[in-house]
């Protein structure tokens, strides 16, 4: 009878321990919900240019894209030229394809309606160009944060900023494009500060 009970408890606390893991492993499967919560920056972190986006929970996006060659100067435009647009997009998220990534589908990009060519602004010029970070059509990997950095791309630490870097695991979540070599990182949005 003993022995009974013995693997009747056994056998409950093992669909306990199996529950309780299922569980853990669910909360920390991405969402796009989650994915909104964040602003993302592509960026070297040396250099004039960045592409900044916003992910819905729809898992459609909006972004901005620029690039200041301020030795790019002429007669008209002697502070520089500044290369850039706004987008939007969509992505999807995709399945778990490691124990700290997922797939992401890039399904559109797009420059949004209105934006002239070309101009020439107080001696600044203004050239809209595609963005750079995002191509349609490509699958990117979905870091999640805690990924020991020993497990992530050697490609992607520069964009990660954690050449040089002390830090162990990925602090926030990453999304990196291996055909493209871009990467993009989560961070906290700014909070903007209304004047009294």
């Amino acid at each position: 009878m003993k022995k009974k009970i013995s693997m009747l408890v056994f056998l409950m606390v093992a669909a306990l321990l199996a529950a309780a893991m299922a569980g853990a492993e669910a909360a920390q499967a991405p969402t796009l919900e989650t994915l909104s919560e964040y602003d993302w920056s592509f960026m070297s972190g040396a250099g004039g240019w960045a592409t900044y986006i916003r992910i819905n929970p729809d898992g459609s996006f909006t972004g901005d894209y620029h690039d200041s060659e301020m030795g790019e100067t002429g007669d008209d435009y002697p502070y520089g030229t500044i290369y850039g647009c706004v987008f939007h997009g969509q992505l999807t998220l995709g399945e778990q394809v490691s124990d700290y990534a997922w797939s992401v589908h890039v399904d559109a990009v797009e420059m949004d309606e209105g934006q002239v060519p070309e101009s020439i602004e107080d001696g600044t010029r203004y050239v809209t160009i595609e963005p750079y970070g995002l191509t349609a059509g490509n699958d990117m990997l979905l870091f999640l944060p805690g990924t020991p950095v020993d497990e992530l791309p050697e490609e992607f630490l520069l964009w990660a900023h954690l050449i040089g870097s002390d830090e162990t695991e990925l602090p926030n979540y990453g999304l990196y494009d291996e055909a493209a070599d871009t990467g993009f990182i989560a961070e906290e949005p700014f909070e903007v500060l209304e004047g009294e």
